[in-house]
């Protein structure tokens, strides 16, 4: 090889070399919006109310948690319960009695009954009255700025139920 194919030749390398690097920043700069849209979406999914949570995380406190002291404020705020846009839920009920209670429940045809907006999954109502926790908001409109009032009762709930159990809690049943 002479001196002049080789300097060509070398010449060529350099001319991809220099396309190559023109890729380069192209390269990086995808690279990093890629990794930004994955933080992005991580902290999308790590935001609760996107999440739905089950009838369980939502509702059962059993047993009852110590909260003496604002127990409604105290247990919104540590389940994370508010509506889509972070804003506050105008009321919520917890119950304080154990999962397996209710999806017992679910699986006794002498408690089906009709709710108040048809579904395709069976409506429950308890026979037996429950100790819950009823939180009404009494002031804010975002999340975590809410504040609620807490009122313990002793009231039958009518739920609906899947093949599982318990999905949704339509609301306490006072006596009349």
């Amino acid at each position: 090889m002479d001196l002049a194919s080789a300097r060509t030749t070398a010449n060529k390398i350099g001319e991809k070399a220099k396309s190559v690097n023109g890729i380069f920043p192209l390269l990086l700069l995808l690279v990093l919006a890629f990794l930004l849209m994955l933080g992005l979406s991580k902290d999308l999914n790590n935001d609760n109310w996107l999440i739905e949570k089950t009838f369980e995380e939502e509702h059962i406190d059993y047993p009852k948690s110590q909260h003496l002291f604002r127990y409604c404020n105290a247990m919104m705020l540590l389940r994370k319960i508010r509506n889509p846009k972070n804003n506050c839920k105008q009321k919520h009920t917890f119950i304080h009695e154990k999962i397996e209670t209710l999806i017992s429940i679910c699986k006794n045809f002498t408690t089906l009954t009709t709710c108040k907006y048809p579904s395709r999954m069976d409506c429950h109502q308890s026979q037996v009255k429950f100790q819950l926790t009823y939180c009404k908001l009494i002031e804010g409109t975002k999340f975590p700025g809410c504040k609620y009032n807490s009122q313990t009762k002793f009231e039958s709930i009518l739920f609906n139920c899947d093949e599982l159990g318990p999905v949704y809690l339509h609301g306490i049943v006072e006596d009349l």
